[in-house]
């Protein structure tokens, strides 16, 4: 039940947390969600049985813990959109003499029943797009105006640059939500996660520019 920024801050902050402890990731998330149910925060509420859920699934299907070559690495996140769509991410990456590639991001959703699976799909793939290109673009200003006014300045993530996704939908008798904006927050803690589990290397500052780090 968030906005992007503090997903960005809250995933890759728990990495350290998970770092600091000598945990897995996955682990210490699986530990902090434990058995609950529905619980509220504030005047919202969200289930943290499907937040784990699409968490166990998009590690499972992402092969977390697999040997990887040296140079790569995974990472994850999830999030409680509204309190009504869950969704989790896994992100594969290499890093070359400091480019980043992010070579497939697996995507766990559980948004109650799905009325048009095809749209899901979509609507999951360009989040994730979207997402990775506020990884790599940034918005400035000068004189209180944005200086960028168009993609020709702004660019979005080109096809060449765009990773394998695979998209697993959690069948659910709950009520319909929406799966517009929330993939959106996690492709950027996912890949910066699988950052540090590639190279050691920590990034708490985006957006990183031409793919370097």
């Amino acid at each position: 039940i968030e906005i992007v920024p503090n997903v960005f801050a809250r995933e890759c902050f728990l990495d350290e947390v998970a770092q600091a402890q000598g945990k897995d990731p996955l682990k210490l998330r699986l530990e902090l969600l434990g058995d609950r149910g529905v619980v509220k925060f504030g005047g919202e509420e969200a289930d943290l049985r499907r937040l784990k859920k699409v968490l166990e699934v998009a590690a499972a299907k992402a092969g977390w813990g697999r040997k990887l070559p040296s140079g790569h690495g995974l990472g994850l996140a999830c999030h409680a959109y509204d309190g009504r769509s869950y969704a989790a991410q896994v992100a594969e990456v290499s890093v070359t003499k400091g480019r980043l590639k992010v070579h497939k991001v697996t995507c766990a959703v559980d948004c109650g029943i799905v009325v048009n699976p095809i749209g899901l799909e979509a609507q999951v793939e360009g989040g994730i797009a979207f997402g990775l290109s506020a990884l790599f673009s940034q918005i400035t200003w000068d004189k209180g105006r944005t200086v960028q006014t168009g993609y020709h300045d702004f660019p979005v993530l080109r096809l060449a640059d765009m990773p394998a996704i695979e998209t697993v939908v959690i069948p659910s008798g709950e009520a319909p939500s929406g799966m517009g904006e929330p993939p959106v927050p996690l492709p950027i803690p996912a890949v910066l996660n699988a950052v540090f589990a590639a190279t050691g290397k920590r990034i708490r500052k985006v957006p990183l520019l031409d793919g370097m780090i």
